[in-house]
């Protein structure tokens, strides 16, 4: 009888092509477990840990061996059978019935068929391993820290697979296949260096050389923004043949011995090896910023948090954490990410960082919320898919690291509790924490190891400056290096900055710094409280007065930047100055040690220096028009969020901007992609602006920059930022009085609610908006709001309400003589006819909008409408139709490059096909839907995939 094992997506054990009932979740993971480690065996306690890899209940071991006499059950039978020998249980069964041995047995033949100089052979090997797969492995079942890293090395093995099977698709000439699969493969795993190389090369040959030139930027942006490097030597090398214009470059890439299988930049090698799981090469989240250039001292510190880590082994069962705290200035987090980076390798599944700014000078600390989703996002998780409620967000965050080995690192928390709320729930993950509080409930309820971070001795301050200075100039004035110590307290931040300006001016002995130390007054107010004996104002001004004089004006006015950091462009509106001069400019600045660049193109502040900025500002003499300043910074976010927003929704009304500010420039965004990259940097920065606009009086801006957000919230599911700014809109138009803005600030509302299933303030924001657009007598507003009303109440299943809302706004949209609304309205009329079983009027109503739509050439809504055409066409047993609408609607949606909607198209299809008894051609839709799925985070992939495994 032939055996059939699937580890490769769902756990399966086939029989002559007959599913066997494997029992319970757990029980399955128990198999899965015995299956790792097929002919080998498994003592009953490993299998405790994996199932309850924190605290074990009491029954552990009786349920254990509960599961292990059903399974004995279950599989026995030709090919398998269960023993208990050798102080554990084996699972006997033959290698070639599991699919990860088919999987590396065809890899390992498609690497030898390469070597061998047979394209053509590798080609189809690599195409017969990549088709085992159904989709992560495991998927569905409770799994613990072996099975997770199981999976994720055979993922790696898996990306390594695809780029291999891409490389040998344009060695035989075939540029157009790899092109669209490098497009999703990048994009799922952008810091991949050999993905975008390949799909570069793919361009390049296929004809599209602008499109290479721009996804090698997008490589390089990426690269550098995530990982703070360059592109690699061969894509570097590829880029320089496309600019002259080569054509025999990816020829050469493609021949080029050195560049072997095994050794492509993020791969792993791929060949026939034993089931039980290696660590697996470091393919998660990469969020450290940059290490501290010169590192110096903290030896003792840098011990204790390596005890830390040793330690983290021999406790199994909890959650570690380390707890760093010290003063303002004194170098945690220099001290965390030194550690973190030279630690890293520790920790294979990736690195996550947020700065809380627990401190922050402006009160904006991070919430729990926000870190929990920027996790999400480094996590891989699609906007589809990440819950709108926190508490959801947070057990979906703690499920996804549980039993991963990752460094969490938590910076410049304000307390316990802002913290606490970012733990994982289950061991695995170490997790360090910095503050300027002692996080007393930390250790005390958490376990947390304390680690109090002190000024530095005279020895080690000795160190850095000597590190920075050389050795002969610090041992040349002994006497003034300690008066120069002394007086900065041992504090680092103090030390960095005078050694800079000794650096920076190498004629100045360390007695002139020494006596100008002495002279400086003041002292930052905040620091009053620390207890600090020292003038730090001192220590800021040397840097601040060796600067020019626009370097000393940018510098104030970052002190009144409504956002925790800033992009050039940003900055060079704010200081009403060309963006190049500022780039000079910033460049300066942080050459003094007065901002950093934390990841490429974007600068920040420590909290002492934005507090000593912003002090600068209020007392400067002409206190830099503060106003105006601010002004042309919400211009440049307004401005270009308009543009962006264009490009991501052409068909968008657009609203009528006030007059730009002198000085303000916006940010060049020239294509869909740079309008999502531009949103994705700036989000933070967007919120922030929103919120101190509408505080401050800016209202106007606070409303048109919420309005221009919504696309990128919309389209990204960040429910919460959209209703947050839309609530900042909505406080901005009452305090104008415009109540058409108020309107559309209740519309948004609606829509933002409504898409986190928030449904009462949902409807009351509709109810409001309803009611405001009929005293103003707009009947567009009110008809785009009953448009909105019909797509939430959809949602939630409630079609005739949903209908009555279409009908309404179809009527006042035949009022106004908006044919493009018209068509959209019928359309909708139309799907909830369908959704209510009336498919002949679905059909009559898709068909009047499908001709509007054509005539107006407006091509993505009407593939939507094909789509619902084909849905009324298959359930009035019309296949044929059917499958012609479902087509056409297919080639219109890949024509506009729209993902999601082809995959939906595909699915229906396949459906409809399936319904005409053609089941193969069913099944190859849907498979070709899945891959798309399963490439841009689809929620309906688990559904496709139960089409697959079911029919």
């Amino acid at each position: 009888m032939e055996l059939d094992v699937r580890l490769l997506g769902p756990l399966e054990v086939r029989r002559d092509d007959v599913a066997l009932d494997l029992g319970t979740p757990k029980q399955r993971t128990v198999l899965a477990l015995l299956l790792l480690h097929a002919n080998h065996p498994v003592t009953a306690g490993r299998v405790v840990e994996e199932l309850w890899p924190g605290e074990a209940p009491s029954s552990a071991v009786a349920n254990v061996t509960t599961y292990l006499s059903r399974l004995r059950r279950a599989v026995a039978g030709d090919g398998c059978a269960l023993e208990r020998r050798d102080g554990g249980y084996t699972l006997r069964v033959r290698s070639d019935a599991i699919d990860v041995h088919r999987f590396t047995g065809h890899a390992g033949r498609g690497d030898a068929a390469w070597a061998a100089g047979d394209p053509g052979a590798a080609e189809g090997h690599w195409q017969q391993a990549l088709a085992i797969w159904r989709g992560a492995p495991f998927d569905g079942l409770p799994t613990g820290p072996e099975l997770d890293a199981a999976r994720a090395e055979w993922g790696e093995r898996r990306l390594s697979v695809t780029e291999r099977h891409a490389r040998a698709r344009l060695r035989l000439g075939r540029p157009g296949d790899v092109v669209a699969e490098m497009r999703r493969h990048t994009i799922a795993e952008p810091l991949r260096e050999t993905g975008w190389l390949l799909l570069v090369a793919a361009l390049w040959d296929w004809g599209h050389g602008a499109e290479a030139l721009e996804a090698y930027e997008r490589a390089r942006a990426v690269l550098g923004e995530q990982l703070g490097v360059d592109p690699g030597p061969r894509l570097r090398g590829l880029h320089q043949a496309i600019l002259a214009d080569d054509h025999g470059a990816t020829r050469r890439l493609l021949d080029d011995t050195a560049w072997r299988p095994t050794e492509e930049a993020g791969s792993a090698p791929v060949s026939p090896a034993p089931m039980r799981p290696a660590v697996a090469a470091p393919a998660g989240p990469a969020q450290l910023p940059l290490d501290v250039r010169g590192f110096t001292g903290r030896a003792e510190e840098v011990a204790r948090l390596d005890a830390v880590l040793d330690r983290a082994g021999t406790q199994p069962t909890s959650v570690v954490i380390s707890a760093v705290s010290g003063m303002a200035g004194v170098g945690k987090t220099a001290l965390a990410l030194h550690w973190a980076h030279r630690r890293r390798a520790h920790f294979p599944d990736g690195q996550l960082y947020v700065n809380l700014r627990g401190f922050d000078p402006a009160g904006a600390a991070t919430s729990p919320a926000e870190a929990v989703r920027g996790f999400l996002d480094a996590l891989g998780v699609p906007a589809q898919r990440i819950p709108a409620d926190f508490d959801a967000q947070a057990a979906l965050y703690r499920s996804l690291v549980a039993g991963r080995r990752m460094l969490i690192v938590l910076d410049n928390a304000r307390d316990s509790e802002q913290a606490r709320a970012l733990l994982p729930g289950a061991p695995g993950c170490l997790v360090l924490v910095t503050s300027r509080s002692r996080l007393t409930g930390l250790v005390a309820l958490d376990g947390a190891q304390p680690l109090l971070l002190d000024v530095l001795g005279r020895d080690e301050a000795r160190r850095l400056l000597a590190h920075r200075l050389g050795e002969d100039r610090v041992a040349a004035e002994p006497g003034a290096l300690d008066e120069i110590i002394a007086g900065c307290a041992g504090l680092p931040l103090a030390l960095a900055i005078v050694a800079a300006r000794a650096a920076i001016n190498p004629r100045y002995t360390l007695g002139l710094l020494a006596g100008q130390l002495r002279a400086e007054g003041g002292g930052l107010d905040a620091l009053a409280e620390e207890g600090l004996t020292f003038d730090v104002r001192a220590v800021f001004s040397w840097s601040y007065h060796r600067l020019s004089p626009a370097a000393a004006r940018l510098f104030r006015m970052l002190g009144r930047l409504p956002t925790r950091d800033t992009s050039a462009p940003a900055a060079a509106s704010l200081a009403g100055a060309p963006p190049e001069e500022v780039h000079a400019l910033l460049a300066e600045l942080a050459g003094a040690n007065l901002v950093t660049e934390h990841v490429v193109g974007r600068f920040t502040q420590h909290d002492l220096l934005r507090a000593y900025a912003a002090e600068l500002a209020a007392t400067s003499a002409t206190a830099d028009d503060g106003r105006a300043a601010l002004r042309r910074l919400l211009d440049h976010y307004t401005r270009t969020a308009c543009a962006a927003a264009a490009l991501l929704n052409a068909h968008r009304d657009q609203v009528a901007l006030g007059p730009p500010e002198p000085g303000a420039s916006a940010q060049p965004v020239a294509t869909a992609e740079q309008a999502l990259a531009w949103f994705a940097a700036e989000r933070a920065a967007l919120v922030a602006a929103v919120r101190f606009a509408a505080a401050n009086g800016f209202d106007r801006q606070a409303w048109e920059l919420a309005w221009a957000a919504t696309v990128y919230f919309a389209r990204q599911g960040h429910g919460a930022e959209w209703a947050d700014t839309q609530h900042a809109a909505l406080r901005a138009a009452i305090a104008t009085g415009d109540r058409r803005r108020q309107a559309e600030a209740h519309r948004a509302l609606l829509r933002a609610y409504g898409r986190m299933g928030r449904d009462a303030e949902s409807d009351e924001h509709g109810e409001r908006a309803l009611a405001l657009f009929a005293e103003l007598g707009d009947a567009r507003g009110a008809a785009n709001t009953h448009l909105n009303f019909a797509y939430a109440l959809t949602r939630r299943g409630r079609h005739r309400d949903a209908l009555h809302h279409d009908e309404q706004a179809l009527g006042l949209y035949r009022e106004l003589g908006d044919v493009l609304r018209q068509a959209e309205a019928l359309q909708s009329v139309g799907w909830q006819y369908g959704l209510l079983g009336d498919h002949r009027q679905n059909l009559e109503h898709s068909r009047r909008a499908l001709a509007m739509l054509r005539d107006l050439g407006a091509f993505s809504q009407a593939a939507n409408t094909l789509d619902s055409m084909g849905h009324a066409h298959h359930h009035l047993g019309n296949l044929d139709e059917a499958v012609a609408c479902f087509e056409e609607a297919l080639a219109l949606a890949r024509d506009s490059g729209d993902r999601y909607d082809e995959a939906e198209f595909l699915t229906h299809l396949g459906d409809t096909l399936h319904s005409a008894g053609r089941a193969g051609e069913a099944r190859e839709r849907w498979r070709r839907a899945l891959a798309i799925h399963e490439a841009i985070g689809h929620p309906d992939a688990a559904t496709v995939r139960a089409r697959l495994g079911g029919r």
